[in-house]
């Protein structure tokens, strides 16, 4: 009779019979019709190797404190409360004790999560992947082990690890953007590098508060000397203009950067990670704009300052860095992440299903 059982019928569909590969020795066979393995989503996985990512909430900074404070302790019994400097040097030679250090002396978000597992520091996940993040402050997915162990014991200052200051650069970002708007920090960081009289690309105290002044953001004495010793981790009197708006702005989640990923990818016609400022103008849509919306700005006046603002040194070129460097920058002033996606998704007009699935997935 031509008929199977439902369990025989399960059977073959789900466990598909050895066939010989081609190239096998007789008598060898292979499953080339076995399924694929279920992948599970790492929040350490770079979004580059993975098309979602997954979601996961947002952690409060106390949970990133509280997770340093358990390391220190611990290295504190280690070491027997020795001085920083001595705890910073144990964790550094842990690291490369346990194999996690690289050549060059760096640390990937896999290493840093063996780490935690390792140091019985990583039963939250979700704080392990902010502590790396708190201090990949270059957001380059990897941390220099040196640097890393002095800035968790305190021996170098890092954005968002003091509370006081975390909340002098929170005051300053609110006042930013209810200055500029979405395009807020972005316009502070041509503005600071113009008061850069000397070009090196560092402002002291004064250039700093005045540049700030100039474009409305009024600090008092007292914030400002907070703002400015927060930045300056060297005591030199000077604080990088690029240092100090990475810590305005804030990170942009690896969520945010994988949909920006993918909104150049759309614009990348050549594949060379770059793209000219004519196929970006062809392409943007300022129909969907706040300004427009709410009839403040026509188009035409919107897609004029969107232009102004990507052609920095005059060649009409963008590269995937400039392209992520800009939406970082406008990333700070948006808190809802599915509204930064549909944002996206209607300036490029990404509109197809691919496109629809991976900004809902934000």
């Amino acid at each position: 009779k031509a008929t199977v059982s439902v369990l025989n019928w399960c059977t073959v569909l789900t466990f598909p019979a050895p066939l010989r590969s081609r190239d096998a020795a007789p008598g060898t066979y292979t499953h080339t019709r076995a399924r694929p393995p279920i992948h599970h989503p790492d929040p350490m996985a770079s979004p580059t190797r993975q098309r979602f990512l997954e979601r996961f909430p947002q952690v409060p900074e106390e949970e990133v404190d509280a997770l340093t404070q358990l390391i220190q302790k611990k290295f504190d019994l280690k070491t027997g409360f020795a001085e920083p400097h001595q705890q910073a040097a144990s964790l550094a030679a842990t690291i490369k004790g346990f194999g996690l250090a690289r050549s060059d002396n760096s640390m990937g978000q896999e290493d840093f999560q063996t780490l935690m597992q390792k140091v019985n520091c990583g039963d939250n996940r979700y704080a392990v992947v902010a502590l790396f993040d708190r201090h990949d402050t270059r957001d380059t997915g990897r941390l220099d082990v040196n640097q890393f162990c002095d800035g968790l014991f305190g021996i170098k200052r890092v954005p968002r690890a003091d509370p006081k200051c975390r909340d002098a650069i929170q005051l300053c970002r609110e006042r930013i953007l209810a200055r500029g708007g979405e395009n807020g920090v972005r316009s502070l960081s041509r503005l600071l590098r113009m008061m850069d009289d000397n070009g090196d690309r560092n402002l002291d105290k004064i250039e700093m508060k005045e540049g700030l002044a100039h474009y409305g953001v009024e600090l008092t004495d007292a914030e400002a000397e907070a703002l400015f010793g927060y930045f300056d981790t060297d005591g030199s009197g000077k604080v990088s203009v690029t240092e100090f708006l990475v810590g305005v702005r804030g990170k942009m989640s690896k969520q945010r950067v994988a949909v920006v990923q993918q909104a150049f990818a759309r614009l990348d016609k050549h594949n060379d990670r770059t793209i000219s400022l004519q196929d970006l103008m062809e392409v943007y849509s300022a129909a969907e704009h706040d300004d427009v919306r709410s009839g403040r700005k026509t188009e035409a006046e919107v897609v004029g300052e969107f232009a102004a603002l990507w052609d920095r040194n005059g060649d009409a070129v963008i590269t995937e860095d400039d392209f992520i460097a800009y939406y970082k920058d406008i990333s700070a002033g948006i808190d809802n992440d599915a509204y930064f996606a549909l944002m996206l998704r209607n300036a490029w007009q990404l509109s197809d299903e691919k496109h629809k699935t991976w900004a809902a997935t934000c």
